[in-house]
């Protein structure tokens, strides 16, 4: 996939590390590659978030039953 977008970024000591270690083991081609996975997954932790956060208020702003 070519980019369309370029950032340099910077990362700890470890966090390289791993990032290379994975690549070396041939989970992820490059870095970008590693870098768009790890964003996917927070999009869709952050999704998951608001969905429960919006079930949540849906719950709390509905009006109690009265039990007799």
């Amino acid at each position: 996939m070519a980019a369309k977008h370029s950032r340099h970024i910077a990362l700890t000591g470890s966090l390289a590390r791993y990032v290379d270690d994975r690549i070396a083991r041939g989970d992820y081609a490059s870095a970008s590659e590693m870098v768009r996975a790890g964003l996917r997954l927070l999009i869709e932790q952050d999704e998951t978030r608001a969905a429960e956060t919006g079930r949540a208020e849906r719950e709390v702003s509905r009006p109690r039953r009265q039990d007799p």
